[in-house]
């Protein structure tokens, strides 16, 4: 398996997992979410990571900027979203996208990583509920226990919540 930066030839591969990964309702969401985010320029930018086998695209993940409104001593991601072709699924291709997102993140000097998903799967990167509700989302989640962070580069968890905003891809209450 093969992790990479997205290209714009990869968007046909992309979509097919995305469509074959989630249920009916979800896959138009998260493909709509995807192509926004593929087409939004922000500083600092969205990377997006594919997972390829045989020159088969096998997975994607995406981790966008946010922007604090307080704290601007901090740079941080989202995690969003996270694609696996079912055939593909529970073989370790989810952790290598999540881990090398991690690992470029870190290489770039992020402070904060954070996602908004299961934290059964989550957790055993690292990511902590405790360190999700030291910053506040845009939007008022509709499940709560899924709001998880990492703090990268020792960067300290801060004493105070902190608001922050996101890519406008991300800005839409209904993702949330």
């Amino acid at each position: 398996m093969k992790i990479g930066i997205t290209h714009e030839t990869d968007w046909g591969s992309i979509h097919k997992v995305i469509e074959t990964s989630f249920l009916d309702e979800e896959n138009k969401v998260i493909m709509n979410l995807a192509q926004e985010l593929s087409k939004e320029i922000t500083t600092p930018s969205i990377k997006s990571l594919i997972a390829e086998t045989d020159n088969q695209v096998i997975g994607y993940v995406s981790y966008s900027p946010i922007f604090l409104k307080f704290d601007t001593s901090i740079s941080g991601y989202i995690l969003s979203p996270l694609a696996v072709s079912p055939k593909h699924q529970k073989q370790g291709v989810g952790s290598n996208l999540i881990k090398s997102g991690i690992d470029l993140l870190t290489e770039e000097g992020a402070g904060i990583l954070l996602v908004y998903g299961d934290p059964s799967y989550y957790r055993r990167f690292g990511f902590k509920e405790e360190i999700g509700h030291a910053f506040v989302p845009p939007y008022t989640l509709q499940y709560p226990f899924g709001w998880l962070g990492m703090m990268l580069n020792g960067t300290a968890v801060p004493s105070e919540p902190i608001h922050f905003e996101c890519v406008a891809a991300l800005s839409k209450p209904e993702l949330w």
